[in-house]
């Protein structure tokens, strides 16, 4: 019952006892009715989901010693609050002592993870692979880290630095090929624009993958009209060569790598730039949080 009350489940009447099904002696939890209900017909797709994670904790309690614990994909269908709270669930598990692989493609799930076990004190270690494929080949672990979508700009900008680097050398810029390999470079650039301004100009205040406003994070932000204009430039930029079919009459050449690397490192700039400026800003906005020392005379 505890497992049930902790996944938000507890306005739900259950009945527990045993069943057996083919000589087996199994735990039963059913719907306490007046009359007998099926559980599917009466609990949403995200309860029931919620009390099969809740039965699978309750009878893994009850088996001695500190297995380790796989799940895949426990949250579909659960709504934001259970899904905190499963995270929550796992991470204390491995806090105790257990090791608990998940996988997973929800990324709010995994943020939520990692978000819970930075939280326990102590924290609990997390180790984060990707799982992908490439040149024809699937189940490519790659250890420490993340899908595109949760990259932040700091990697995002190493990983379209090491694309360009691998670019063959011989490769005509009229070519099909190098189309395609510019059109996937500025298509992940202008998304990293698009990151930096929720990530670095606006520090996170608001995040995608976050249920939550940081308030507190508006000590280090300031938008000028220079702000403005160097992204709106850039996203135009980005943005006419990523993918947008052109109008017939203007058909601009496709950049070299030469010219795609200064416009990598026009972002790179630009996002060094913002964090000296949040540095001195967070300082002097820090002096607005106490009134000023008054003077004796």
């Amino acid at each position: 019952m505890a497992e049930i009350q902790r996944l938000d489940l507890g306005h739900v009447p259950f009945r527990f006892g045993e069943a057996t099904e083919r000589g087996r002696n199994l735990f039963d939890v059913a719907l306490d009715a007046h009359r007998p209900a099926v559980k599917a017909r009466v609990l949403s797709e995200g309860e029931q989901r919620a009390l099969g994670i809740a039965c699978f904790l309750a009878e893994m309690s009850r088996i001695p010693g500190y297995h380790g614990i796989i799940v895949d994909d426990p949250v579909t269908s659960l709504d934001h609050q259970r899904l905190r709270k499963v995270a929550e669930r796992l991470v204390e598990e491995a806090a105790a002592g257990r090791q608990v692989i998940v996988f997973t493609h929800h990324l709010i799930f995994y943020q939520e993870i990692l978000a819970a076990a930075a939280a326990r004190v102590p924290q609990v270690p997390a180790i984060v692979n990707l799982i992908g494929k490439s040149d024809g080949r699937f189940g490519l672990v790659s250890e420490n880290d993340e899908p595109w979508i949760a990259k932040k700009v700091t990697k995002r900008i190493e990983a379209l630095e090491a694309r360009l680097r691998a670019v063959p050398a011989g490769i005509h810029r009229d070519s099909e090929d190098f189309r395609r390999v510019a059109k996937d470079f500025y298509t992940d650039l202008r998304e990293t624009w698009e990151r930096l301004v929720e990530e670095v100009l606006l520090n996170g205040v608001v995040e995608r993958f976050s249920s939550g406003v940081k308030t507190l994070s508006l000590k280090g932000v300031v938008v000028e009209d220079s702000d403005y204009q160097v992204i709106f430039a850039n996203m135009k930029r980005v943005s006419e060569l990523s993918g947008h079919d052109m109008a017939a009459g203007r058909q601009i050449p496709m950049p070299d790598v030469a010219e795609m690397r200064r416009d990598l490192n026009a972002l790179a700039t630009y996002r060094s730039e913002i964090h000296r400026r949040k540095n001195t800003l967070a300082n002097r906005r820090e002096a607005l949080e106490e009134p000023p020392i008054a003077r004796v005379e």
